[in-house]
């Protein structure tokens, strides 16, 4: 004789409420024995469909997605929703690992702002796209416009400073202009499906130096704060490249007692 549940067995063993249980019933998701005194026998049947459903919607799948006595849904079509899954799920995680590789560069910049002097290292620069902000040129309605799209882009949008390479010809004392921007790493900028044209700047990735810096202000770098690079330019022996790239990492809100950390490289040969 084949083995039949009451409602009450069958939420015991599945976890299942009762009015979940008679919603996929009505659903057409298990198909119960009615009887003549108006309770509901459950097969083995149904209860190998609710663990199925359950599992299945684990994975995110909708009940539209299902077989169902109201809907024909064939297995090809389970396993394209599977497949669909897959791939939504595949993208978060993608998410997660860039998100955890920011977390982890933030950590690692936050970790040298405690130490002052910053040790001046040699590495890699990745490419970037940056814009600049000057509101009296050209281009400032276009740039606004760009600037507004990458701040959608958040959080990959960061600021930036950038310090022509000249200031290191700058007598000790002298103090240099800088430009502040904002910039997009390459990938954030292929997803937003960027062209670069102007008013956007590209730098292609090169070897560098970097180290920790301290500014009191954005737009006016003293030349004494690149001291530790011209050190290690002449001490090493390296060529430098172009300008000097800053990532702003901490900005204060009381820039009295504490400076703008900026995490700043310069290419190099």
């Amino acid at each position: 004789m084949p083995m039949k549940f009451s409602i009450g067995e069958l939420e015991h063993l599945t976890g299942m409420n009762r009015t979940t249980l008679r919603y996929y019933d009505a659903e057409g998701l298990i198909d119960p024995e009615r009887m003549e005194n108006g309770y509901r026998n459950y097969s083995r049947e149904d209860l190998a469909s609710l663990v199925q459903l359950k599992q299945l919607q684990s994975f995110g799948l909708e009940l539209s997605d299902l077989p169902s006595a109201q809907r024909d849904v064939t297995c090809r079509e389970v396993h394209q929703s599977l497949v669909a899954q897959e791939q939504a799920i595949g993208e978060e995680i993608e998410d997660l690992y860039q998100k955890l590789a920011r977390l982890r560069l933030h950590m690692d910049a936050y970790g040298q702002c405690l130490n002052s002097p910053s040790e001046i290292r040699e590495g890699r620069m990745v490419g970037a796209y940056r814009l600049y902000i000057r509101p009296r040129g050209k281009n400032h309605p276009r740039t606004a416009e760009i600037f507004q799209r990458w701040m959608e882009a958040v959080p990959e949008t960061y600021t930036m400073i950038r310090i022509p390479g000249e200031a290191m010809l700058l007598p000790p004392g002298a103090v240099c202009d800088a430009d502040t921007g904002i910039g997009l790493l390459s990938s954030a900028f292929r997803r937003l499906n960027e062209k670069l044209e102007e008013p956007v700047e590209y730098t292609p990735p090169s070897k560098c130096i970097g180290g920790m810096i301290e500014l009191r202000q954005l737009e006016q770098i003293p030349r004494s704060a690149l001291d530790p690079f011209i050190a290690y330019i002449d001490r090493n022996g390296v060529i430098p490249l172009g300008d000097f790239h800053g990532w702003v990492v901490y900005a204060p809100v009381n820039r009295e007692k504490e400076p703008f950390r900026v995490f700043l490289r310069l290419g190099i040969h």
